[in-house]
């Protein structure tokens, strides 16, 4: 297995017309920084890595990677995958697989929406869905708080966001990304959102 930086949290194996296909997620141990000028309190950050390899002539070759993180943040932190997000499809029947994961970042002191970001990828090729969690803070079933369309804060102002906090649940800010995309890679995008969209229990980091 090629190595990983941090801790390996998930590892995906297939087969596909570019051969056997290896995925990892990985997390780096969580970093504390003591108080400073601008931080009246220790704060923290940890990292996350996403890696696909595909062999060939026995040999891992890196098809793409990710990195994304949490940076000095001074309240409850959390970073990594959503437990069975990963998904393996070959929606435009090409042979050549999409990979889908979705994964949280957390810093916050309330029960305030995590974001959320939903990444495909087919080889070079990569498609996003970035957005907030829905999370559950009342006696109303969270399911019942995923809008029914979750697209596009970026179209709604500042100002009425701002008014209107609640319009962040569950959505994510455009769509832009997919249009040159097959329109199945959309389709199942947005499945997959409203799929996972919704907070689940976090581990430890």
């Amino acid at each position: 297995m090629p190595r990983q930086p941090g801790k390996v949290l998930e590892m995906t194996q297939w087969t596909d017309a570019n051969g056997p296909n290896l995925l990892l997620i990985s997390r780096s141990a969580v970093q504390t920084l003591p108080a400073g000028p601008d931080d009246p309190n220790d704060v923290q950050s940890v990292s996350l890595y996403a890696r696909q390899y595909v062999q060939r002539a026995g040999k891992w070759k890196e098809l793409w990677h990710l990195q994304d993180g949490v940076e000095r943040c001074a309240f409850d932190m959390w970073l990594g995958p959503v437990p069975g997000a990963v998904a393996v499809t070959d929606l435009d029947a090409d042979g050549r697989t999409e990979t889908t994961l979705v994964y949280k970042l957390v810093c916050r002191s309330d029960v305030s929406p995590a974001d959320l970001k939903l990444i495909m990828r087919e080889g070079p090729d990569k498609y996003a869905l970035r957005g907030h969690t829905v999370v559950q803070y009342d006696s109303v079933p969270a399911a019942q708080r995923i809008p029914a369309d979750a697209c596009c804060l970026d179209t709604i102002s500042a100002a009425r966001l701002e008014e209107e906090y609640e319009l962040l649940t569950g959505r994510y800010e455009t769509e832009k990304e997919f249009r040159q995309a097959p329109p199945a890679f959309l389709r199942f995008a947005r499945q997959h959102w409203r799929r996972w969209v919704v907070e689940q229990e976090m581990g430890q980091l």
